[in-house]
């Protein structure tokens, strides 16, 4: 039996898109001062560098939800916010 690699999905990428889009839609529904508190949670454990591959996920995540809040209320902020996140992003690549 002859499978093709291009009909099969990687089940531990699949569960990570998952979870990432779980997490995504948790922010989502965040008061602002839930989120920020939830970024200060998520900044305590990477300066106890817990997980970092999961880490990573999650910050890019709740970078995207304060720039898309952001750009709703204040598009120089938003700005600033994206540097701030496209800076990161080629410091941990």
């Amino acid at each position: 039996m002859n499978i093709e690699s291009d009909n099969l999905v990687n089940l531990d990428k699949w569960k990570s898109i998952k979870k990432e889009d779980s997490f995504s839609e948790y922010l989502k529904v965040l008061s602002f001062n839930d989120l920020l508190n939830e970024s200060n949670e998520l900044a305590e454990r990477m300066n106890k560098s817990e997980d970092e591959s999961d880490l990573f996920s999650k910050t890019r995540l709740m970078m995207n939800e304060f720039t898309n809040r952001l750009e709703r209320e204040s598009k120089n902020l938003a700005g600033s916010v994206k540097e701030l996140k496209k800076h990161l992003e080629d410091k941990l690549h």
